[in-house]
Order: structure tokens, then sequence, then C-alpha cells
């Protein structure tokens, strides 16, 4: 187990993920809410009306039993394990009653100050847990995008920025990641840099690509990715790590296709990878079936093969380079978003483990980290049998990883509980979890991206 004196370092959290049942019941208090959203969301995904507004009605009437029901219907547990269709839903709940939602509606005509007050009092609740979990440095992610303007996100952000600094005075170390939008992060970067280099600029580190990945392949985010690290060799003092959610969902493509969009985000510059469970899941998890891509996405494939011919033949992988041309001779006749249907039985299955292992080698050699969040993986990734969970083929060919726990309020779980099912499936000997602590140390996003080159333990005892 994870001793409880280690000071820890969690790398890998989205804020309002972090938010706790019982937090989140105390916030609704008596407000009236219209949980149309919610529960639309909720039945397209679950295929039944989810009974929040009973449980309400009686956590208001004094039912002591009720939030025992809230917790149930709030937390993504084991039961609710799939996709990440289901668990939007669940997530659904804690947006459909933020002030978010007012922002939205325009109920207000300044939804800023409200909004502030609410993130301040779930900062203030997630900054108790992480204390009390022996937490002392972590790194949040936060998502505004529309309809937020860059006055409105500007105003939030700065005071989350001077709640950290506040923060920093009680022996807590928070740093924030802004989510920009896969479509276009650019108005986003900009806001960015100039809250880097504003007064509390030391607790923006990094900036995130999560939500959705279908649809977003990393090819289309080469060009942000360099303009990041030109922007890191000139502020090396505020250099912002690049953390690339790929390979968590992957239902619109190949399996093959899957494995190389972990295999580019890497190549093109992501400092850590969120999940990566295409690179590592053992793929006899998925059996014999059918999936499909778009023809754009197989073109990629077939460019992806021939440039590697070489080094995946020597994988085992079979390259007819012949073939392929021809495939793609064809295949640019038709319109790119037509779809090719894939077969895979126990020999194609062999072949893209094989894949894996030469990926595997390629991001261990661009030397982007992992963020392995267990619980997160075995739920949305639909992985039912810890066995075939990513970290074990991480472990055998050395992939660098640290262990998180993305959502720990909606998943109710703490990074103390990610690092012991680590070490308790993969059968790791004693101390090994404290290696574990030290490589989250080690790959803080100050670390990773050039920011801060002070080892891992000089910086645990200056930060503790």
């Amino acid at each position: 187990m994870a001793d409880p004196r280690l000071p820890l370092a969690e790398l890998h959290l989205h804020m309002y993920g972090t938010i706790r049942a019982e937090d989140y019941l105390e916030r609704l208090g008596a407000r009236e809410v219209d949980w149309r959203f919610y529960e639309a969301m909720f039945e397209r995904a679950y295929g039944e009306r989810p009974p929040l507004r009973g449980i309400l009605e009686r956590h208001r009437a004094g039912d002591p039993d009720a939030a025992h029901a809230f917790r149930r219907l709030f937390v993504f547990g084991d039961a609710d394990a799939g996709n990440f269709e289901r668990f939007q839903a669940k997530f659904n709940l804690l947006i459909n009653g933020s002030e978010m939602m007012n922002a939205v509606s325009g109920k207000h005509a300044d939804p800023v100050p409200a909004l502030a007050d609410e993130i301040d009092f779930f900062i203030t609740r997630m900054l108790a847990d992480q204390r009390r979990q022996g937490i002392r440095y972590a790194e949040q992610r936060m998502m505004f995008g529309p309809p937020f303007t860059a006055e409105m996100t500007r105003r939030l952000s700065v005071s989350i920025l001077e709640r950290y600094a506040r923060a920093a005075r009680d022996g807590l170390t928070a740093r924030l990641a802004f989510s920009l939008p896969r479509r276009d992060p650019w108005p986003d970067f900009e806001l960015v840099r100039e809250l880097a280099l504003g007064p509390h600029g030391e607790h923006v580190t990094g900036i995130d690509f999560c939500y959705v990945e279908e649809g977003f392949p990393p090819k289309g985010k080469a060009e942000f990715f360099a303009a990041v690290h030109e922007w890191n060799d000139r502020h090396p003092a505020r250099a912002l790590a690049i953390l690339y959610h790929v390979g968590e969902s992957f239902s619109d493509k190949s399996l093959e296709s899957a494995v190389r969009w972990v295999h580019e985000a890497a190549e093109l510059g992501a400092h850590r990878l969120g999940h990566a469970i295409a690179l590592g899941v053992d793929p006899e998890v998925y059996g014999a079936h059918e999936r499909s891509e778009s023809v754009e996405e197989r073109l990629d494939q077939i460019g992806y093969d021939l440039a590697h011919a070489e080094a995946l033949r020597a994988r085992g992988v079979r390259v007819d380079a012949n073939a392929l041309g021809r495939e793609r001779e064809l295949l640019r006749h038709r319109l790119p978003d037509e779809r090719v249907t894939h077969r895979y039985d126990g020999a194609r299955l062999a072949e893209v483990c094989a894949r894996q292992e030469f990926a595997m080698a390629r991001v261990r050699a661009a030397g982007a980290v992992v963020e392995v969040c267990p619980t997160s993986n075995l739920r949305i990734g639909g992985i039912a049998d810890p066995l075939h969970h990513p970290v074990h083929r991480f472990l055998e060919h050395s992939v660098p990883f640290v262990v998180a726990s993305d959502d720990p309020g909606i998943f109710d779980t703490t990074v103390r509980d990610e690092l012991d099912w680590v070490a308790r499936e993969a059968g790791l000997e004693p101390g090994a979890v404290e290696d574990l602590v030290e490589r989250a140390w080690n790959s803080r996003s100050e670390v990773v991206s050039g920011r801060e080159s002070v080892s891992g333990h000089q910086a645990r005892d200056r930060l503790v």
C-alpha cells in the first residue's frame, strides 16, 4: 500500500471532476434547477430517466438516506462502466446544476461573479481534500469554452490563480492547465500566454486537450504544437507542457489507427499523453469483430505503414507495399468521409499487438509520459478484466508513465487508491509505490516542459 507519509504529486485532474458528491449536494442546497438537459442525456445513455428530482425532494425533506441515494447517482461506478457516453451522462449532473448552465442560458447579464463564487467554493473543498490525502502538488485542468468571452475567461482564471497563490502559503502547490477546444485552440492560447506572463503566471503550467477525441486527429495539431514549443523556447521561465488526451476513446477508427494516433501525438511533441489505452491494452479484449473508419483515416494509416514498413516488419507486421499502393490509388477516388470496414481475427489482433510494441518504443524514444488513470480506464474504456489494463504492458516495455486519478470525485477514488491498484494488480515489489510517486514528481509540467530542471527529490523537499 502507498505509504501515507509520502507527499504525493497528482498530475491528471479535471477541476470539476474532483468535486465530491456531498460537497455538490451541499452547494445545490434549495436551488431550483431545470434538470431537463441532464435527464435527457442520461436517458439516452442509460435507457431510463434518473431519479434525481425525487432524491432531492427527499433530501430537502430531511430524509437521511437521500444523501446516500444521491451519491450512488452521482458516482460513475463499476456498474456504470462501458463507454464515454455513459460517463458524460453522469458528469452532466455536475454541469447542469452548475452556474455554467446559467452562463449558457444567458440567465445573468454577467455570470462571472456567481460562477467565481461557485468555483472558489469547490476549490476550497478540493484543496482541503487534497491536503487530507497527503497531496502536496496538484495540476488541475479547466475548460471554459463557449459562451465565455475572452474577458470572462480572464476574470475567472485570475480568481483561480489568486486562490492557488493563497494555497501555496498553506503548503500545497496548485497548478492550472487550460483545456483548449480541439477544433480551434488558437484564440484560447493567446489568453493562456497572457496569463502565463501575468502576476500569477507561475501557476499556469500547461495546456490540455480533452473531451471527445474522435474526429480530431493529432496531425491537425502539428502547427499548434510547434507554436507551443516555440513559445517555450522564447519564454523558458513560463514554458507550458502539452497534455494531450489520446487513445482513450476510439470507436470511430481501426485499432491500427488508434495506436498510430498515440504515436503521432508523442512525436509531434506532446509532453504527457492522457490515458493512451490504445497503446497498451491487450487487443484480445476486443475478440473477433468488425469496425470501420473513414477513407481519410485509412489513407493516413497506409501512409504510416509505408513510412515505417521496415521497422514494422521487424516486429512481425506484414506490410505489403504493392498491395497498399494499389489500395491507396483506389481510395483516392472515394470521398474522404466514406467508411472502410475492417475485420479482426486472431492473426490480425496479434499484429495489432506487434504494432503497439513498435509504437511504445517510439513513444519512449520521444520522451512522452503516459498518464495512467486505472479506475477511469477500467470504467470509461470498458476494460472488464484488470489483466487487460495497459499498465501491464507499459511496465513490460518500459513506457514512462505516471499514476493519477482523473476525476476522483466522480469515480469516488483517490490517487493513493490508484497507486495501490497498480501495485497490487501488477504485482510490484515492496518499495515500488515510492518509485511511482517519484515518477510523478519528476513528470510535473514544470519539469517536462523544461521550465524547471530540479530533480524530483529536491523539488519534493522544497515544495513540502
